[in-house]
């Protein structure tokens, strides 16, 4: 029976490892915190490159609409916890805001248009 025991238990031990090791795995392996910094400091670019007049009010509007469509889906992913594909598509549509937030502003438009209501 003693050899019974030596092979039964590491077997048994192993497999309440891999028992209690599964909903770990299940669980959603990022919190997104770092995403949501990084849509916070997209929403602050846009406020400051309005205030810097690098970007027209109609342009930061527009901007804004689209980190708050960023935030929007942040919160409806975070409900349930982030998947790996969710943590994915957030950060390219990040990424996607901030380039078209710096093609704005590098467009100058904003500016031009103040600098063009000010020509004698």
């Amino acid at each position: 029976m003693n050899r019974l025991t030596k092979i039964i238990a590491p077997v048994l031990a192993a497999s309440l490892a891999l028992g209690a090791a599964a909903p770990a795995f299940a669980a959603p392996w990022n919190t997104g915190g770092d995403l949501r910094k990084q849509i916070n400091q997209l929403d602050r670019k846009v406020d400051q490159a309005e205030r810097r007049h690098l970007i027209s009010r109609q342009e930061a509007g527009r901007l804004d609409r689209l980190v708050d469509q960023l935030e929007n889906l942040h919160a409806r992913y975070a409900k349930n916890g982030f998947s790996r594909t969710e943590l994915r598509t957030l950060d390219q549509r990040i990424d996607t805001v901030d380039r078209q937030i710096d093609s704005e502003i590098r467009d100058r438009d904003g500016q031009r248009g103040h600098d063009r209501d000010h020509r004698w």
